[in-house]
C-alpha cells in the first residue's frame, strides 16, 4: 500500500492509479494540480479529514537539495530533512520522488454541490458552524459562496464528499439539506476519481485573479457577519468565498510532528476575486483587500501554498514554533537561497 510518485506528476494520475487498486490517499480537489507543490506545503483534500493531509501520508522522498546533493529522506535516512519537507515547501530542494501511504476505500462515494440562495447565507453558515466540528471524519463539507453575474449560479452552499458507510448517508444528507432551501442539488453517488475531476473545467483561464487565505480554528458569529455583510456583487468580477473543511485526522497530529504546525484548524478560508484580463484590475484588488481586512482578524495563520504578497515577517511567523528547525535546515541544504520563489525561509549563514 505504498505509491511511488515521480516529481511532475498530477493528482488525477495518482488518484486514477491508486483507486484502480481500491486504494486512496489525500490529493487535493483539482486533478491537474501538481503532486509535489501541493504536498510539500500541506495538501488538503476530500478525504483529508479521514486520512490526514497529503504530507501526513508521505513515507519518504528523493530530493535534489539546493546544493545539488541527491538524498533519500524518511524516518531512518536524513530524518530531520524528512520532517522539514513535510510543510517547509520547496525551500530545501526539488523532490523528484515521493512514497505515499495508501488506504483502502470503496470507489463509489456520495458527492457534489448543494446550493442555497444567497439571502440564506447567514443561516446556512450558522448551520455549518454548528455541524462541521461534529461531522464524521468520512464527511468533507466545504462551505462556499459565489457571486458571478452572468458566469455562474450565485449562491451559498457546500461541496460534499462522503466516503463512510452507505447506510448512514441518507440521514447525513437530510441534515445538510435542512440548512436552507436548496436551489441546486447535484449530490449523488459518484466514482471518487470522477468527483476529483469534477471541478477541473471550473478553473478558468485568461482571467486576472487575486486571493487571500487564512486558517480558521472556530467559525464564530463575528466571522459569519464579516463574510455575509461584506460580500457584494459586481458586474465585472466573480467573487468566491470558500472554507475548505479540515479537522478530523488533520488535528490528531502534533504541531511539531511535521513542519506543518497548523493542527487546530477547522477550515482553510479563501477569498478570491477574478475579472476579465483586459480590464483594469485595481478596483477589484482594492475591494478584496478591504473585504479581507474585515475577515482577517478572525483567522489564525495562512496556507503557505497560497502566498501572494505577505511580508517576510508574516511568512516567518506563520511557521510558528517550527521556524527555528526550518531555518537550520535551510542553512544546511540551501544556504545560498537558490530556492526562493516560495513561502521563503531566508538562510542566515
Amino acid at each position: 500500500r505504498i505509491a511511488r510518485v515521480a516529481g511532475g506528476s498530477l493528482l488525477g494520475d495518482m488518484d486514477h492509479e491508486a483507486m484502480a487498486r481500491g486504494l486512496v490517499t489525500t490529493a487535493g480537489t483539482v486533478s491537474h494540480t501538481g503532486v509535489a507543490g501541493l504536498t510539500l506545503g500541506g495538501g488538503f483534500g476530500r478525504v483529508g479529514r479521514r486520512f490526514g493531509l497529503a504530507l501526513d501520508n508521505v513515507r519518504g522522498v528523493e530530493i535534489v537539495t539546493g546544493q545539488g546533493e541527491i538524498l533519500r529522506a524518511n524516518a531512518e535516512e536524513n530524518p530531520e530533512l524528512y520532517w522539514g519537507v513535510r510543510g517547509g515547501g520547496g525551500n530545501f530542494g526539488i523532490v523528484t520522488s515521493f512514497d505515499f501511504q495508501l488506504h483502502p476505500m470503496q470507489r463509489q462515494v456520495i458527492g457534489g454541490t448543494l446550493l442555497f440562495p444567497l439571502n440564506e447565507a447567514r443561516q446556512v453558515m450558522r448551520f455549518w458552524s454548528e455541524y462541521e466540528g461534529v461531522a464524521p471524519d468520512e464527511l468533507y463539507l466545504s462551505c462556499v459562496m459565489v457571486t458571478a453575474p452572468g458566469r455562474a449560479i450565485p449562491g451559498v452552499g457546500f461541496q460534499i464528499c462522503y466516503s463512510g458507510p452507505a447506510r448512514e448517508a441518507d440521514a447525513i444528507l437530510a441534515k445538510i439539506r435542512s440548512a436552507g432551501t436548496p436551489t441546486l442539488d447535484g449530490v449523488r453517488a459518484i466514482d471518487y476519481v470522477a468527483l476529483q475531476r469534477s471541478g477541473d473545467s471550473d478553473e478558468p483561464r485568461a482571467i486576472g485573479s487575486y486571493t487571500k487565505t487564512g486558517f480558521v480554528s472556530e467559525i464564530r458569529p463575528q466571522l459569519i457577519d464579516a463574510i455575509v455583510d461584506g460580500l457584494e456583487s459586481h458586474p465585472d468580477r466573480m467573487t468566491t468565498v470558500g472554507f475548505q473543511h479540515c479537522g478530523g485526522a488533520i488535528t490528531r497530529v502534533a504541531p511539531d510532528a511535521t513542519a506543518f504546525p497548523h493542527r487546530t484548524i477547522h477550515a482553510a478560508g479563501l477569498l478570491l476575486v477574478d475579472w476579465p484580463v483586459e480590464i483594469d484590475p485595481t478596483p477589484h484588488i482594492d475591494w478584496l483587500r478591504a473585504y479581507w481586512d474585515t475577515v482577517e482578524p478572525h483567522t489564525d495563520g495562512f496556507y503557505t501554498n497560497d502566498v501572494v504578497d505577505e511580508t517576510q515577517a508574516m511568512v516567518d511567523a506563520n511557521y510558528l514554533g517550527n521556524f527555528p528547525r526550518l531555518l537550520a535546515l535551510k542553512n544546511r541544504y540551501d544556504p545560498t537561497n537558490l530556492l526562493r520563489l516560495n513561502a521563503n525561509i531566508i538562510p542566515t549563514v
